[in-house]
């Protein structure tokens, strides 16, 4: 081996040297960076030269830069995102629903039902007593505007999440761009034979951020880009195809609902509903449809049946009976046609007055309770829902509240448990990709040292090569 073919080896090994202690380098300075993959160094012998048919070694380099990824545990991880996010959504629309059926200050709709039928206990021991029957009227005016309310705080709740839908797909739009322009770089960087580990970083990342938006699946291509998609049947809708990125729309209906539908990079659109989602995988969007469309409608349909039920027996006490002056077939409650709206639309009969309550059963017997004692017997009767009952008036809004209740429980022990699990996966993740402070530090000293060492083996060939030209002259 000549001298010039030492003074390359020993460049050869400082070169690749400085290149890992740059790689270690980068490793330490990003060890606080989320969703950033420990890079590494591969280091290999330089292709070696044959002269007088021996081959002679060229030294080190650095063939490439690697970096610790499991693309299995990353879709795991991003499956994770979406079901904690869809989990969190739901619990904390939950827990501030919880408050307008809770009966914690005494004083809400289980409290107005109560109160109404108590005040005509009161009327039973004096029928013919105006303040008595200023008392009904005055609770019935309460039970009315707590039903009111209630309707008001779920529709609102409603509200809140149809109109959250149209910065959530702005939002969702924008990260699909950004993942498009990511792959780009990606492949553009690919062409050129550099190392674009970092921006695939930020790719996954933003693949993770968008999963806890909206559940999505994806691809990892053979030239380093990736496509993601949602699945309808058998059908897949790229909303980031290579460089190229699809949208979300979010279209009020008539009725003022958006609907929200996905537009993939070639042009394909399909509505997102139950056919793209089941459940928890579809993210903080499908949470925002699903409270909107089913979870509050639901508690409001009950809310609805209570009031239904509540005017349809009390309309039918109050109709047959007598007031002091004889009158009857008196409503008490507007009448209801419908379940539907049923609360929103309750209201004291605009016929009625307290002149006209009746609580005598019998039109000769004005002083008579006997109405009044029926209307009494209302509270311990089944009379849930109209037409075929099977619970009581505050059994069945006990039940209400109680399933509000388990149902807000529930959520936070599934959202605790969404937790912990993705904890988990991220400490499995960042066993494998994650940055490790003491295993850097030892690196550097190691390339360190071998720096040192090619660096003294360039000195000694100079030293070397000065000898030689002194013999000369």
């Amino acid at each position: 081996m000549g001298l010039s073919s030492l003074i390359s080896t020993a460049r050869s090994g400082i070169n690749t040297y400085q290149v890992a202690t740059n790689v270690a380098a980068e490793n330490i300075a990003n060890v606080n960076t989320p969703g950033y993959s420990r890079q590494s160094a591969v280091i290999e012998s330089a292709p070696g030269t044959t002269v007088n048919g021996v081959t002679l070694g060229a030294g080190v380099m650095v063939s490439s830069v690697t970096r610790y990824y499991d693309g299995l545990m990353q879709k795991q991880l991003v499956n994770a995102n979406s079901t904690q996010s869809y989990d969190t959504q739901k619990s904390t629309v939950l827990q501030q629903i919880e408050p307008v059926l809770n009966e914690v200050a005494n004083d809400g709709l289980g409290a107005a039902i109560s109160n109404f039928f108590g005040s005509w206990q009161d009327l039973s021991l004096n029928p013919g007593g105006i303040s008595e029957r200023q008392v009904i009227m005055s609770n019935a005016q309460i039970l009315t505007d707590n039903f009111h309310s209630v309707t008001q705080s779920l529709t609102s709740a409603a509200d809140t999440q149809n109109a959250s839908l149209v910065p959530l797909t702005e939002s969702i739009n924008k990260t699909l761009t950004n993942i498009a322009q990511l792959n780009l770089q990606i492949k553009s960087i690919g062409e050129v034979s550099a190392n674009p580990n970092e921006i695939k970083d930020q790719r996954d990342q933003m693949i993770t951020s968008l999963a806890q938006r909206m559940g999505v699946k994806y691809t990892e291509n053979a030239d380093g880009t990736t496509d993601v998609y949602l699945t309808k049947g058998n059908v897949n809708y790229n909303l980031v195809k290579g460089a190229t990125a699809g949208s979300l729309t979010a279209v009020a209906e008539p009725g003022g609902n958006y609907v929200v539908t996905a537009h993939d990079a070639a042009g394909q659109s399909t509505a997102i509903d139950g056919t793209v989602y089941s459940g928890q995988e579809g993210g903080q969007l499908w949470a925002t449809m699903q409270l909107r469309d089913t979870i509050i409608p639901g508690y409001q349909s009950q809310v609805d049946t209570l009031a239904k039920s509540i005017t349809d027996a009390v309309n039918g006490v109050q109709s047959t009976g007598y007031s002091p002056t004889g009158a009857t077939g008196q409503n008490f409650f507007t009448p209801q046609s419908t379940v539907a709206g049923a609360a929103g639309k309750f209201s004291i009969d605009s016929g009625l007055t307290s002149g006209t309550i009746a609580a005598s059963g019998n039109a000769s017997l004005p002083g008579d309770n006997s109405n009044a004692l029926a209307m009494i017997g209302l509270v311990n009767a089944y009379t849930v829902p109209s037409g075929s009952p099977v619970a009581t008036f505050n059994s069945y809004y006990g039940s209400l509240v109680s399933t509000v209740g388990l149902d807000v429980q529930s959520s936070k022990t599934v959202v605790a448990q969404d937790t912990a699990f993705l904890k988990q996966l991220t400490t499995l993740r960042d066993s494998k990709s994650g940055v490790s402070l003491d295993e850097e530090l030892t690196n550097l000293m190691t390339y360190q040292r071998s720096y040192q060492a090619s660096a003294k083996v360039l000195t000694t060939a100079t030293d070397m090569m000065d000898m030689a030209l002194a013999l000369i002259r």
